[in-house]
Order: structure tokens, then sequence, then C-alpha cells
């Protein structure tokens, strides 16, 4: 029955609650995660402002190099038919400033990726007016050129051109003069240089802007790196203190815990605090095992004459042994000369010798000890947790029992005993009582009267 000291000793235990720990490690682990999480879809936003800003560039490349190519083919086109006067020029002219459009595509390509307050978005709006200057001086020069050929398949877009009042009543060679100037002049050559400079200008700023970017990316990315490293190396230190919390208070107790129980011993109350309570409670089931085996032996019957354990005691400490396998060392003793003993002096001298042998051989082993009369003169003591190494101890104490024989009470002469040791590491067995007896049989070959400890090679004498 449980004391009321036991229950205040259980219930101030205390100690680390797995459960709690592990509550813990799983937040700790679910908040490290979720912030790898955040840095990494900064990283992923990251990644994906340095694709738009590469994109970016390449479109802005695309649409100057367009622009250019596009002013650059007009040039040539209005050229060539000023010096040719073939329609085929007009007619490609015309092609490229009203289905093409190739300017125009160019600057809404860059509308989709620049805003308005872009740098790169405004130069190419001003190249665009710069070359909205060069159409308009290169159809005026198409249109005099016509004028100059008296072509009637002037085409209606070229044919609404006016004339201007200036340049009606010239000369035809002063017309060609005009019109060449329109093409070739300082005037037109200083708007193609602003055009390609408003280009070059335009690839230089979205160069800058995207270097700016990059910088800025490139940095944030390297903040973000780190801060996944410190992250990744956090999981890594939680899952180390994770095991090693485990181990030390699971997996470690556990082990002890199997040791004390194949060795039928007590637990220590160490570990978790669900190791502990479960100490606690195997202890409890452990004592009230221990005193219900006390109890069994206290209920055992004794011998009448002797006032020790009886054979049938001896019978199931031999069975509690075997089943706890406990190292043991078993003494079967023999009184000498007892039918002597009888003859001489009666049966109340016999029982005078063996109640004053039983007293002695009490007397002499532990109380731990079990000593048992097996039959008439016969006795037998079972020693726990006794190894070999207790060989010469066993023999003082057998030499010191024949010595307080010597003198008993009423004087009975000659009473000694004849010993037989043999030890078990696993308990008691059949084995062991053969061993015993068999030691036991020597010394009373030997004369009796001494102790004999069981040897290996006793097996192989006849």
């Amino acid at each position: 029955m449980q004391t009321n000291e036991d229950a205040e000793q259980k219930t101030s235990v205390t100690g680390i609650n797995i459960q709690l720990l592990n509550i813990f490690f799983i937040a700790v682990t679910a908040i490290v995660f979720c912030f790898i999480l955040v840095i990494s879809s900064t990283v992923n936003n990251r990644f994906h402002a340095v694709e738009a800003a590469i994109d970016k560039f390449i479109t802005c490349e695309q649409s100057s190099e367009l622009i250019k190519e596009s002013a650059n083919y007009l040039t040539d086109q209005a050229r060539l038919f000023v010096v040719t006067h073939k329609s085929e020029y007009v007619e490609a002219y015309l092609k490229e400033i009203n289905t093409d459009k190739r300017q125009k595509k160019a600057v809404e390509a860059l509308e989709e990726v620049c805003s308005e307050k872009d740098l790169a978005l405004q130069r190419l709006k001003i190249a665009m007016e710069q070359g909205q200057s060069l159409i308009n001086m290169e159809l005026y020069a198409i249109r005099l050129a016509y004028q100059l050929t008296k072509k009637t398949d002037i085409p209606q877009q070229i044919a609404e051109i006016p004339i201007r009042s200036i340049d009606k009543d010239i000369s035809n060679e002063k017309l060609h003069e005009i019109a060449i100037n329109n093409l070739f002049g300082e005037g037109y050559l200083i708007y193609k240089t602003r055009i390609n400079e408003n280009c070059r200008l335009t690839i230089s700023a979205i160069e800058q802007q995207i270097k700016d970017e990059l910088n800025i990316n490139a940095n944030e990315l390297g903040a973000n790196i780190r801060r996944l490293r410190l992250l990744f190396l956090t999981l890594l230190i939680v899952n180390v203190l994770l095991f090693i919390a485990f181990a030390y208070l699971i997996i470690v107790p556990l082990e002890k815990f199997k040791v004390s129980i194949e060795n039928d011993e007590r637990l220590n109350i160490i570990g978790s605090l669900e190791c502990k309570h479960l100490a606690e409670s195997y202890n409890e089931i452990y004592d009230i095992k221990a005193q219900n085996e006390k109890s069994l032996l206290k209920k055992a019957e004794y011998d009448a004459l002797t006032g020790i354990l009886n054979r049938r005691a001896f019978d199931q400490i031999c069975h509690t042994s075997a089943e706890k396998r406990q190292p043991i060392a078993l003494l079967l003793i023999d009184m000498d000369n007892f039918k002597f003993i009888n003859d001489n002096y009666g049966h109340a001298g016999g029982d005078t010798a063996l109640q004053e042998l039983a007293r002695i051989l009490t007397e002499t082993f532990r109380t731990d000890d079990y000593v048992a009369r097996i039959g008439g003169d016969e006795f037998a003591a079972i020693l726990p947790h006794c190894t070999k190494g207790a060989a010469n101890t066993i023999k003082k104490k057998i030499l010191s029992v024949n010595e307080k024989l010597v003198n008993i009470k009423d004087n009975i002469k000659p009473v000694s005993v004849s010993v037989g040791v043999a030890f078990s590491a696993t308990g008691f067995n059949e084995d062991l009582f053969k061993r015993a007896d068999k030691a036991l049989y020597i010394v009373k070959e030997k004369g009796k009267r001494g102790c004999e400890i069981y040897e290996e090679n006793y097996a192989s004498e006849k």
C-alpha cells in the first residue's frame, strides 16, 4: 500500500516534459521554415526583378536599333528615288511609313516595359519626333523629284504635299539642288545625328539603370543568401539539439531501465518527466512484488525442530532464483556421524545437535542468505549474489562452524559438518545441485569434516 510519503515524493518529481519539448522544437522549426519561405519568396522576387530588367534592356536595345534601322532605310529609299527617279523606291518608302511602321512599333514595345517617367522612353520619343521631321524633309524631297520628272503616276500621299511658293517658279536645276540638299544637307545630317545620339543615349541610360538595379538586387540577394545559410544552420543546430535531448532524456534512460529490469532491480528516477513517472510506476510494482515475495517466504513452512526453513521453502527459493537468473552459491551441508550421536546420546541428543547446527549456521551466514534443513541430518544454504571470488570466505565460514560445533550444548561429541559448494552465474538449476553434491561426496571421501569447492575437472573423474 502506498504511503503518504511515497505519494508526496511522486507528486514532487520534476523534470523536462518531452511532449512540451517536442512542441517547442516543432514550433522553432516551423518558425525557421516560415522565415525560409519568406526569404525564398524575396529571393524569387529579386530574380524576377533582374529578369525583368534584362528584358527591359533587350527591348530598349531592340527598339533603338529598330528606330535607327527604319530611319536609315527611309533615308536610303528617299535618296535612291531622288537620284534614280524609280517609283519602286517611293513604294518601298511609303510601305515602311504606312504599313510596316517599325518606328511606331518600337515605341509601343518600349511603352510596355517602361513607364512615362523612364528616361529611355523619353529619349526614344524624342528620336521619334526627330525621325518624323526627317520623314517630312524626305517626303518633300520626293515631291520635288516628282515635280522634276513630270510623272503622272504620283502616289496620292506624295501628291498631297504642297510645294512651297518659293520653289514653284524656279528652274529644274535649282529644284533638283533643293531636293538633294533636303536629303544630304547639313540640317538633314544634324537630325540624323540627333536620332542616332538619342538611340545611343537610350541604350546608355537603360544600361546604367540596369546596372543600378543589378547592384541593388545583387546586394539584396547576397544578404538573403546569408540569411538562408544562417537559418539552415539554425535548423541543423535544432536537429542536433533535438537528437541530444531525445538521447539524453529517452534513449539513455530506457537503456538503463532495460538493464535494471533484466537484473531485477529498482529503476533510477532519471530522464524526462514521462520516463521518471514510468520509473516510479515500475518501482511501485517492483516494491509490491518484493513485499509479496517476502510475505511468501515468511509464510513458508519452517522446520519444526530447528526453526529454520524446511525443504518446501528451500524448493521455492530455488525456483525464484532460477527465474531471477542471478549469481548464487549453493552449499550442501551434511552432519557427520549423526547415527553415532543418535546411538550414544539418544534421539534427544541427536535433536540437540541438529538444533545447535542450525543456530550456528544461521549466525555464521549473512541475513540475506537462506539456510534450510532439507532432510534428516542434511542442510543447505543458498547465498544470493555470490560468485567464485567468495570461495575462500565460504571455506573460512565452514571452518568456523566446525570449530563452534566442538563445544555445543550438552557436550555432545563429536559433531562436525561436511560441505560441498558449487557456483552458478545464472541462478539455480539441477546441474548446480549435482555439482554441489559431487563436491560433498569428495569431502566424505577425504575423511569428512571439511569443505570442498566444485571444480570443472571433477566432471572427468570417475
